[in-house]
C-alpha cells in the first residue's frame, strides 16, 4: 500500500517535529477525521508506525512518500 503524505514543519517546542496536513493513497482515500492532525511526529519512521495502524496493515506493506504539490 503506498501513502503520500503533506508534512507542516517546525512543530513541537524545538522546531523539530512535524504534523501531518494532509494523507492519500492510490485510491484517492484521503482519510478525513481518521488521523490525528494535532499529533507531532519527530521522523518518518514513527509517521510510517502511526499510517501501518491507521489503514490496519503491517509497515512492510506500506510505502510512504511526501506528496509533490
Amino acid at each position: 500500500m503506498k501513502i503520500e503524505y503533506y508534512p507542516i514543519h517546525g512543530r513541537g517546542d524545538d522546531g523539530l517535529k512535524f504534523q501531518l496536513a494532509r494523507i492519500a493513497d492510490a485510491s484517492g482515500n484521503v482519510y478525513k477525521g481518521q488521523y490525528d492532525q494535532a499529533r507531532h511526529f519527530g521522523s518518518e519512521a514513527e509517521l510510517k508506525t502511526y499510517l501501518a495502524d491507521l489503514v490496519n496493515v503491517s509497515e512492510a506493506e506500506l510505502e510512504i512518500s511526501k506528496m509533490n504539490l
